[in-house]
């Protein structure tokens, strides 16, 4: 079988000594509606919903889309909505990417996420949290998280947020309200939200943050908070299949139509399973979820829930873009994953949480990393490195009990396995 590889793929021939099964065996839900008809009725649905709104003449409209490792077929929605919001505004519009804390993306990655027509024809800007001149104070959240967003939110008469709802590890749920937050918010925001990862005792993982909880999970709750100092805005969100196409297309306020998608989230990408396997194979499905570490780690945390703890679990990541954060490595000096914690409780920057649950797996599990980051900064992190599958097998079949089952998850960035 071929399992992605960044924008290739790579062959795979799973040792027939053992018991395989390829994860999702099928993918649940009726995909039969088109994606086009669905964004019709969702446009249609936004603009109508916008009449409620007390909106001037010639008003200054601002959407906030996802940069390139949260793709949601942003070109189809725009092809939709940009000509219903002209036909019914003589507006300014602009298109805010919401980078979070992301680097800027290289130009030519810009127009190939928002399309060069709509690049020719409106203004399309970056996010950067650490641009303190882009940043506007708003308020404070109930948990003393500092509010500051891009000044185009509150110059704007009107912001439409736009992007597709996966699972998160962390946060529960993408998009949704993190449209703003981290979508557009400032450095220091995101990471006094994101330290709430951290349990404030243990400095341990937060119980609470973890796919599929928005109900008790601080990071999420906390997060969601930031939608109340946007009252003049609407969101247009989507799910898509896991083959890329839009099934499902809903408009609206954002924690309503967020809340709503998220149970189609839960029927596609949930893999309830009957028992954990002694070894795991997993792509995290190429390009852009392999696009560096720490979009990859993501892959890892999935995959981690299929395995026996003290498994081996093989990760196929490409990782052209390196690690993906200035932070990151700083964390790994030999530190167990407690002792981490509570260093991180002292002082914690963007990507430490992250940081943490890489190590706390490496701890539990085997884990060989196959990508083209350099071997020592693999090892730094607790995982093996492997320049092939075929060196990664070698390394991990004399570990094997007799009898070994395995999981095989060509998909394991979108897709989570849950013990039933």
């Amino acid at each position: 079988m071929q399992l992605k590889y960044g924008k290739d793929t790579i062959s795979l021939m799973p040792d027939t000594g053992v018991a395989w099964n390829v994860l999702p065996e099928q993918i649940p839900g009726d995909f039969s509606v088109s994606g086009p008809r669905l964004v019709k009725e969702a446009v249609a649905d936004l603009v109508n919903q916008l009449d409620a709104f007390p909106i001037p003449s010639r008003p200054r409209l601002l959407l906030i889309v996802p940069d390139h490792t949260r793709r949601c077929r942003l070109e189809e929605i725009l092809a939709g909505l940009l000509p219903a919001l002209e036909k019914k505004y003589d507006a300014d519009i602009r298109i805010l990417v919401a980078n979070g804390s992301h680097v800027l993306q290289p130009e030519a990655l810009l127009r190939e996420v928002v399309g060069e027509a709509v690049c020719a024809r409106h203004a399309v800007l970056q996010h950067d949290a650490l641009d303190d001149v882009q940043l506007a104070d708003l308020g404070t959240t109930t948990f003393g998280t500092p509010v500051r967003l891009n000044r185009l939110v509150i110059e704007s008469d009107f912001v439409i947020t736009i992007g597709a709802i996966l699972y998160h590890y962390f946060a529960g749920f993408g998009g949704g309200p993190k449209m703003l937050l981290p979508g557009v918010a400032g450095l220091e925001s995101i990471r006094i939200n994101h330290r709430r990862t951290l349990d404030p005792v243990s400095g341990l993982f937060h119980h609470d943050c973890q796919e599929g909880n928005i109900v008790t999970n601080p990071v999420f709750i906390d997060l969601a908070q930031v939608v109340h100092f946007v009252p003049h805005a609407l969101s247009l969100q989507v799910v898509l299949s896991p083959q890329g196409e839009i099934v499902e297309a809903a408009a609206g306020p954002i924690l309503p139509i967020h809340r709503r998608l998220t149970e189609r989230v839960r029927q596609i990408y949930a893999l309830p399973i009957d028992d954990r396997a002694d070894v795991v194979i997993a792509s995290a499905g190429g390009y852009p979820a392999d696009v560096n570490l720490i979009q990859s780690h993501k892959s890892i945390h999935h995959a981690c829930q299929a395995l026996k703890p003290a498994g081996t679990l093989i990760v196929l990541a490409e990782c052209a873009q390196g690690i993906g954060s200035s932070y990151f490595m700083r964390y790994f000096t030999g530190a167990t994953s407690c002792e981490m914690g509570l260093q991180l409780l002292r002082d914690y920057q963007i990507n430490g949480h992250t940081a943490l649950a890489l190590r706390r797996k490496t701890e539990t599990a085997r884990i060989i990393l196959v990508s083209g980051l350099d071997a020592d900064a693999v090892r730094q992190t607790g995982m093996h490195a492997a320049a092939s599958f075929a060196e990664a097998w070698a390394m991990t079949a004399p570990h094997l009990p007799a009898g070994a089952r395995g999981y095989i998850l060509p998909d394991s960035s979108k897709f989570v396995p849950i013990q039933r």
